[in-house]
């Protein structure tokens, strides 16, 4: 049994929480949590408690830092590097860090700030799942969830944390989490950003009004990638895209969700990072910008 701690009580966090908690020692970590509060899990009609010591950000000198294992950062990716500046003094010297975001950012800032043997990876998940409340996480959907490391002292010990984290739904290591995470980016790029901008669920990007959108979007962030070594295919992409769509289509994205109530949005991982590398590329990437400055403007303009 591990002691995990996981940080962020989005829908996310608390479906991690619940279904780690069956094997390790849980603390959930939130900005805003009572540690007195319970969280609880929904599938179908049943609910439960979820099972973890929770603590807000106030109370970080709680935590027993020469007994973490491992620490689970459930939150955006414009999040993680503050997150992680607040957890870093309470880090065990092996400890392993797991990230896990919608989008792509660069890992370089964060990994200069570990110590030799702590380990660096990055999971990937298609579990769905949606707030009911602040408390409560409804879970929609089952999903693939693909672990990789992102240093070498990762690489590792891999199997220890993939036994860790095997209470996961569909757990699984991959060697190959750079493309995984591309590939994902890819998926977001062609879901998250118009669902927030036309307020719809994911299964209404399947109708015909938003292929042209949909193609061209995803075509600029293909091309892209291929620049940037990763191999990837326009139709493979599209084809995932539209799998998830109907496999997820009674959900709202998180992207939708964070600008329905007024949240800061993940679209700077997303269609941002690929008019960032585009830029460097000399790449015109003219549709993600356009959905980029639309998801600023809506978020602004709420």
């Amino acid at each position: 049994m591990a002691n995990i701690v996981i940080i962020g009580d989005g829908a996310i966090g608390l479906l991690y929480s619940h279904f780690l908690s069956a094997n390790n020692q849980i603390t959930l970590i939130t900005r805003s949590g009572d540690c007195k509060s319970n969280y609880y899990y929904q599938y179908n009609e049943q609910q439960q408690v979820i099972s973890a010591t929770v603590l807000n950000t106030t109370q970080l000198n709680r935590l027993k830092t020469k007994a973490l294992d491992t620490v689970i950062f459930a939150v955006k990716a414009y999040q993680v590097n503050d997150a992680f500046s607040l957890v870093k003094p309470y880090l065990s010297d092996n400890c392993n860090i797991v990230l896990s975001h919608n989008g792509l950012s660069d890992l370089d800032p964060l990994l200069c700030q570990l110590q030799s043997q702590q380990g660096l990876y990055f999971l990937t998940t298609r579990l769905a799942g949606f707030k009911v409340t602040p408390i409560k996480v409804a879970h929609t959907g089952y999903g693939e969830s693909i672990l990789g490391s992102c240093n070498a002292i990762a690489a590792t010990r891999y199997k220890t944390v993939l036994s860790q984290l095997n209470n996961l739904p569909n757990i699984r290591f991959s060697e190959h989490i750079n493309q995984l995470r591309w590939q994902k980016l890819l998926i977001n790029i062609a879901i998250n950003p118009l669902s927030a901008l036309y307020n719809v669920k994911n299964g209404a990007l399947r109708a015909p009004i938003f292929s042209r959108k949909i193609l061209n979007t995803v075509n600029e962030a293909c091309h892209v990638a291929k620049k940037m070594g990763v191999n990837v295919t326009l139709a493979d992409v599209l084809a995932t895209a539209y799998q998830v769509m109907s496999d997820t289509q009674n959900n709202f994205s998180s992207m939708q969700q964070d600008v329905a109530h007024s949240r800061v949005t993940e679209i700077d991982a997303m269609c941002g990072y690929i008019c960032q590398q585009a830029k460097i590329l000399d790449i015109n990437t003219p549709h993600n910008q356009s959905l980029l400055d639309a998801i600023r403007h809506k978020k602004s303009a709420i």
